[in-house]
């Protein structure tokens, strides 16, 4: 299925060719049926709201449907028995120890959680009134798919990460974004200098150009008229990482520039039509039709950590089809010199001294246990370390973002509690 894609902003069209249908509109009914319950288009996406809207995020807004393939992956929990007993392990909270399990769906507000080891099932659960067959909004765990995109379209000859971005947007000469590769852009460490209100990463005016809350008045249609406004840097690109959606929004509109497609068409094409996925994704649009690169898929649990297996099993899927370059996934492992320096002097440092950010992933080594991890900021994450082969794809809808709690809680606690008891099986 093609879709057409039209990216617009201050005087300028950039357009995205293929055929025909629009992004799906708003479901009009859904948002009706939760007007009762005081949820709007406006506040849908507050803490408060999270339980019910998370899984249905992409109700709220514009949105593709990015359908999956004729036929789906084996699957492990088929009959398989858990044998992974969250309520069995222990870590700590500020107020003391508790099992895992108490941590998660009362301290973490988590909503679903798959374990995968190689082909087995250790865990899954599915709380908040989700079962294995609900979608949820992933959030910034959408950015790791958008660069995923970015480094099939290099393998494909269509894309040269180490060019300026106005190589492909000529009319972002002028914004703070001019000079700054592609690479840099991917890392997070294009030096933007952008002011935004505490407990967020973004400018409020990037939210209503998408239109993630409904119309507004903004005269912003769509990211790209946001993305042109962005003309301050404060560093050096490549020096300061610096964790920022605009970065990633322009990397997607960099993706659909060099390959003619918008994201949703070539996340189908490439990645989701082959991964044996049980159930179709959702990737939010904006007014323009252009994609929320930086955090509108929404997909099962399940589903995500089927594409985690992708990343574990070196790019290959259920049939041995090379479908993720896999030297990409090498060079995320490995990291470098580059990306190890811009991540020594930003705040996540704290966390973790010895990671790094590298194409939109994370890779953190914490108490003995070095893995990649997908993160969004209220508690969705994808945690896979190749070492155990394990995967932790979990969702969630903590109430605030941008927290050290959250993130020390998630990271420093629960992970490195789940990673200790499947090593060694």
């Amino acid at each position: 299925m093609l879709r057409s894609t039209a990216l617009t902003g201050l005087g300028m069209m950039l357009a995205v060719t293929a055929s025909a249908a629009p992004p799906q509109p708003v479901d009009s009914a859904f948002v009706d049926q939760v007007a009762e319950f005081g949820i709007t288009q406006e506040n849908w996406d507050s803490g408060e709201h999270a339980a019910i809207t998370f899984p249905n995020a992409y109700k709220f807004t514009r949105h593709y449907v990015v359908e999956k393939g004729d036929h789906v992956a084996p699957a492990p929990w088929q009959d398989a028995q858990d044998s992974l007993d969250l309520s069995a392990l222990t870590a700590n909270d500020a107020d003391g120890v508790h099992d895992v399990e108490t941590l998660l769906r009362d301290r973490l507000k988590n909503h679903s959680m798959v374990v995968l080891q190689g082909d087995r099932l250790l865990h899954q659960h599915f709380w908040n009134g989700m079962d294995q067959n609900s979608t949820h909004l992933d959030m910034s765990v959408t950015k790791s798919f958008t660069a995923i995109l970015a480094r099939i379209a290099a393998a494909e000859g269509k894309l040269d990460m180490s060019q300026p971005v106005e190589a492909y947007l000529p009319n972002f000469k002028g914004t703070a974004f001019e000079g700054v590769s592609v690479q840099d852009v991917a890392d997070m460490s294009s030096g933007l200098e952008i002011k935004t209100p505490p407990f967020m990463s973004w400018d409020p005016r990037f939210t209503e150009s998408q239109e993630w809350n409904g119309p507004n008045d903004s005269g912003l249609n769509g990211i790209v008229d946001y993305l042109l406004t962005v003309d301050k840097r404060k560093y050096e690109p490549g020096t300061h990482y610096q964790y920022q959606d605009p970065n990633t929004e322009v990397l997607g509109v960099v993706v659909a520039a060099a390959t003619g497609k918008g994201l949703a068409d070539y996340l189908e094409e490439k990645i989701w039509s082959r991964l044996g996925a049980e159930h179709n994704a959702y990737w939010m649009a904006d007014a323009a039709g252009y994609t929320v690169a930086s955090g509108g898929l929404n997909m099962t649990t399940r589903d995500l950590a089927r594409a985690a297996q992708l990343l574990v099993n070196g790019g290959r899927n259920h049939l041995g089809e090379q479908v993720v370059p896999e030297e990409f996934i090498t060079a995320v492992w490995e990291g470098n010199d580059r990306v190890r320096a811009a991540w020594a002097v930003g705040k996540e440092a704290a966390l973790a001294p010895n990671g790094w950010y590298k194409d939109q992933i994370r890779v953190l080594d914490i108490k003995g246990h070095k893995f990649m991890a997908f993160v969004g900021i209220h508690g969705q994450a994808v945690v896979m370390e190749p070492e155990s082969g394990t995967i932790i794809a979990m969702n969630g809808g903590y109430p605030q973002t941008e927290t050290a709690r959250m993130n020390s809680l998630l990271f420093l606690q629960v992970v490195p509690a789940i990673l200790d008891a499947t090593a060694g099986r």
